[in-house]
């Protein structure tokens, strides 16, 4: 993070994206462009950012490369990453890879509003953007999902991760990253009502890993699309 200085030039977003997240090392097919944010879907949090000036940074053809993964092994989809970061601080406000196929079991992910009811009945929030880098990069987390998480970053049609401060029923905030898998094959459902369970609510899993260690700590299925 650029702390107390602003992202003056494309280069220097450029160089703290890469630095945050290691796609930089997927691609050397990069751009940058400043905008102001008008929306955002980040629960708790859209209204630090919402208006506020950033950059959008995006890394073309960066197709997953991850140490846990079996030697040579391709991913499945194309991707496109773009990370967005506020101007003013450098702080990391999201990044996303969008499946531009077609993916008819594939619904949008909840607004900031529902996604934070839902987490709120949890006794799960997000207590704010840190103030410090991860110590653990973008790739690094996707890798630990991989290896001790809950679905397959690769099987992923879409990729959603967030930096952020989160506390857990009551628990001391602490930096992590939150990554959310779409577009993943179908978890199996359980119960007496599992035949009626709809695929759209069975093929996305968030995984929440610690930004600081790489920990991997739980994995989850809320919120769910609206």
């Amino acid at each position: 993070m650029v702390e107390g200085k602003k992202l003056a030039t494309e280069a220097a977003a450029i160089e703290l994206a890469g630095r945050l997240t290691g796609l930089d090392k997927l691609t050397s097919e990069i751009v940058a462009r400043r905008l102001v944010l008008s929306t955002s879907s980040l629960p708790f949090l859209w209204r630090e950012v919402v208006a506020k000036p950033a950059w959008e940074v995006t890394f073309f053809h960066a197709a997953l490369k991850l140490k846990s993964a079996v030697p040579n092994f391709q991913d499945r989809y194309p991707r496109e990453f773009t990370v967005v970061m506020l101007e003013d601080s450098g702080q990391l406000v999201s990044v996303t890879s969008l499946y531009k196929g077609e993916a008819p079991e594939m619904r949008a992910p909840a607004s900031a509003d529902s996604a934070q009811k839902q987490l709120q009945n949890d006794e799960e929030v997000y207590t704010g953007l840190p103030k410090d880098d991860p110590k653990i990069r973008f790739l690094d987390a996707l890798d630990a999902i991989l290896s001790k998480g809950s679905g397959s970053p690769f099987m992923a049609k879409a990729i959603e991760g967030v930096y952020v401060m989160e506390s857990r029923m009551g628990s001391s905030p602490r930096a992590v990253w939150v990554i959310t898998l779409r577009g993943l094959p179908p978890f199996s459902a359980h119960g007496p009502h599992a035949d009626s369970v709809p695929i759209w609510q069975r093929n996305h899993m968030r995984n929440v890993v610690d930004a600081q260690t790489g920990d991997w700590l739980f994995a989850t299925n809320s919120p769910q699309p609206q």
